[in-house]
């Protein structure tokens, strides 16, 4: 696997640099995962749907979680 490349063969600062991308992109994912639940959550009230508000609502939690405790780390750690 990629991961297993990147710690044998790599120093720690590629790997930082990898890590940093991925944490990235997973928080791009989720503030785009969160705007999907706004939107699934508004329809939803349109429609009159619990159904989908709850939906939309559990989604954005759940992204929003994501988001915060991927991008909150130990600043001063070298992965």
């Amino acid at each position: 696997m990629i991961f297993d490349r990147l710690r044998q063969g790599t120093g720690a600062e590629q790997r930082h640099r990898a890590w940093s991308k991925l944490r990235i992109f997973v928080a791009a994912m989720g503030t785009l995962c969160s705007a999907a639940g706004i939107a699934i959550a508004v329809f939803g009230l349109v429609q009159f749907n619990d159904t989908k508000v709850i939906a939309g609502v559990v989604m954005i939690v759940v992204s929003t979680v994501v988001y915060v405790t991927i991008l909150v780390r130990d600043r001063d750690r070298v992965d």
